[in-house]
């Protein structure tokens, strides 16, 4: 691109009214996009009529349910997100971080099974390390890549099968976004002591796997699991009595009753699986699979955002060591 031709265009542009198209393509109202720049309503109209005179586009039009964004504004909303962010952070942040005096702040999507292992320990390093930056932790989106590639958030937690078949189509990280394995895994048998399903060599049988009912962790509360696929290709079936959205959840609700939970290894890291409930082995083969940290190659280098997938990965190599994972 020639940048001495196109430069003189920048000049004539106003960064506030790109922010406004920010507010606007995000809320899809005048109103609520007011509100969320601490504009006026009519300051924000005359914004929009700027906008639409600097892009030679309505921008907003009214559809059936309301209003909606045209073509070339949906075309532009992650761009002209990413850039402020770059800008913000270019303004905001040294190009050195000390993480002894950074207060700068994370936003990390994990899986609540990646938040039960890890997050306790990363606090603690935090504490001791870094004690004024801030975490924020949410659970993974459907629009992974547009999350990471604005900088909305700066990490994401994502588990693959290693036959690179996702657990979730709608999580798995595109080509563009960088992809590092923190760990390997395998899937146990979670059940209660004492559960009757449990033979006296502390193993769980075919027959009794396939005849007793079972707990789900299923984000989207439909579908089948790689356990599912696997039966079915062995001529089986199970019953799934209870699905729920969190392994929270589920470790709780398997020590209280009779249900199998059928569930990553990892999960004999924490407190409950430790003393409430015994992991044996699944009687059927199950892909192996991987818990991955995912970020947009944007931030690659910048010094911040490295320390924290260094971190990251650092404390997740060390967990996985001590717990002896995978387990076979």
């Amino acid at each position: 691109m020639n940048m001495a031709h196109s430069s003189p265009s920048l000049h004539g542009i106003d960064l506030n009214l790109l922010a406004a198209f920010d507010a606007l393509s995000e809320e899809v109202s005048v109103t609520k996009a007011a509100a969320r720049a601490g504009v006026t309503q009519s300051a924000m109209s005359h914004t929009l009529r700027r906008l639409r005179e600097l892009l030679d586009d309505p921008i907003l039009v009214r559809g059936r349910g309301g209003m909606v964004l045209t073509p070339r504004a949906e075309a532009l909303r992650v761009p002209i997100r990413a850039a402020l962010g770059d800008l913000s952070r270019a303004l905001a942040e040294p190009v050195e971080f000390d993480p002894a005096t950074s207060s700068r702040g994370f936003r990390l999507l994990a899986p609540d099974l990646f938040s039960i292992i890890v997050l306790p320990v990363l606090l603690q390093r935090l504490g001791r390390e870094a004690p004024e930056v801030d975490l924020t932790v949410t659970p993974v989106p459907g629009l992974l890549a547009t999350s990471l590639e604005t900088g909305e958030v700066d990490l994401a937690i994502v588990p693959v099968q290693l036959d690179d078949e996702p657990f979730d189509q709608r999580t798995e990280p595109t080509r563009e976004l960088r992809r590092r394995i923190l760990f390997r895994d395998r899937m146990r048998c979670f059940v209660r002591l004492g559960h009757p399903a449990i033979s006296t060599r502390q193993r769980m049988t075919m027959r009794a796997f396939t005849h007793a009912s079972h707990l789900v962790v299923s984000p989207s509360g439909s579908g089948p699991s790689a356990v599912d696929r696997a039966l079915e290709r062995d001529g089986k079936r199970r019953r799934i009595a209870v699905r729920v959205p969190q392994f929270g959840t589920a470790l709780a609700i398997t020590a209280q009753s009779d249900l199998v939970l059928t569930a990553p290894s990892a999960l004999t890291a924490t407190p409950i699986a430790g003393t409430q409930l015994v992991s044996l082995a699944p009687p059927i083969p199950l892909p192996e699979h991987a818990i991955t940290m995912v970020w947009h190659p944007r931030f690659s280098e910048d010094p911040g955002h490295r320390w924290f997938r260094d971190t990251l990965a650092e404390l997740a190599g060390s967990l996985q060591t001590s717990q002896g994972r995978p387990r076979r």
